[in-house]
C-alpha cells in the first residue's frame, strides 16, 4: 500500500502542475459565471435557475476533467516510456494503476467540494419562493463525485486497452447511456424481442449514472434521505470496483515498449 500512495501523491502534484487543469478550472468558474447570469435574466425563482446552471456546471465540469485529466495521466506514461522506469522498481502494475486512480480521486474530491461550496455561498444569497437547501447542496455536489469517480474508473479501463481518442469518445458514449438507460428501455418495449434482449445485456455492463442525479432535489431545497445516499454511494464503489479490476487484469497481461 504504501507504493499506492507515493504514486498517488505524485499524481496529485502533478495534476496540481498541470496546464490542462488549470485550463478547466477556468471553464469551471466560467460555466458558474455564466449560470449566475441565465439566473439573472430571468424574472422569478432566479435561485432555483440559478442552482440548475451552476450545478450542471459542476458536472460537466467534472465529466471533461475526469475523462481528459485521467487520459494524461494515465496515457503519457505509457507513451513516454516512463512507466518501464517505474515498474522496474518493487512497484507492481495493479499499484501504479491504484496510484494514479486515487490521486487523481482526491483532487476531483476537493475541486468537486470547493465548486459546491461556491455554488451555495452564491445562491444563498436570493431570497426566492424556493429555499436554498445547503445540505442538498453538499449532498449533489457529493453524488457528482461518485458519478465522476465511476466515470474515472472507466476511462482508466479504455485507457488500459486503447488509445486516447478512443478512450474519450468510448467513455463519454458510456456516460450518455448511462443516464438515457430509462429512456432507451422504454422506447423498446414496442419493438421486437430480439433488440431488448441486446439492449438487456449490454444494459447490465452499463452504469446506471442516473442513479446520481439529484439535482432537480437541490433545485426545490430538498435533502435526500442519507440511506438513499449509502446506497448510491455503494453502487459507485462496486462499479468502480468492477471497472478498476477489469482494468487491471488486463494492464496486468499488456505488453508495455520500453
Amino acid at each position: 500500500m504504501s507504493h499506492v500512495f507515493r504514486i498517488a501523491w505524485i499524481a496529485i502534484r502533478e495534476l496540481l502542475y498541470e496546464r490542462v487543469f488549470y485550463l478547466l478550472i477556468i471553464f469551471a468558474l466560467g460555466s458558474m459565471g455564466l449560470s449566475l447570469l441565465l439566473g439573472q435574466m430571468t424574472y422569478a425563482e432566479q435561485s432555483k435557475l440559478t442552482l440548475d446552471f451552476m450545478l450542471g456546471g459542476i458536472e460537466l465540469s467534472m465529466i471533461l476533467f475526469s475523462v481528459f485529466m485521467g487520459i494524461s495521466l494515465f496515457q503519457r506514461e505509457l507513451t513516454l516510456g516512463s512507466i518501464s522506469m517505474v515498474l522496474s522498481k518493487p512497484v507492481s502494475r495493479t499499484s501504479f494503476l491504484l496510484g494514479k486512480f486515487f490521486g487523481q480521486l482526491v483532487v476531483q474530491l476537493v475541486v468537486t467540494l470547493t465548486m459546491g461550496l461556491i455554488t451555495a455561498l452564491v445562491c444563498s444569497r436570493y431570497e426566492g419562493s424556493v429555499s436554498v437547501s445547503h445540505l442538498a447542496i453538499f449532498q449533489t455536489s457529493l453524488m457528482i463525485f461518485f458519478e465522476i469517480g465511476v466515470l474515472t474508473a472507466i476511462t482508466y479501463f479504455f485507457a488500459v486497452n486503447s488509445g486516447g481518442v478512443t478512450t474519450a469518445v468510448a467513455t463519454l458514449c458510456l456516460f450518455a447511456m448511462g443516464h438515457l438507460e430509462k429512456t432507451v428501455s422504454e422506447n423498446l418495449r414496442a419493438q421486437d424481442s430480439a433488440p431488448q434482449l441486446v439492449f438487456h445485456f449490454v444494459q447490465n455492463l452499463i452504469p446506471n449514472l442516473e442513479i446520481f442525479n439529484m439535482k432537480a432535489f437541490a433545485s426545490y431545497g430538498r435533502a435526500v434521505p442519507w440511506v438513499e445516499l449509502g446506497w448510491a454511494s455503494t453502487y459507485a464503489i462496486c462499479c468502480v470496483v468492477f471497472f478498476l479490476t477489469l482494468a487491471s487484469l488486463t494492464f496486468n497481461r499488456k505488453d508495455i515498449l520500453t
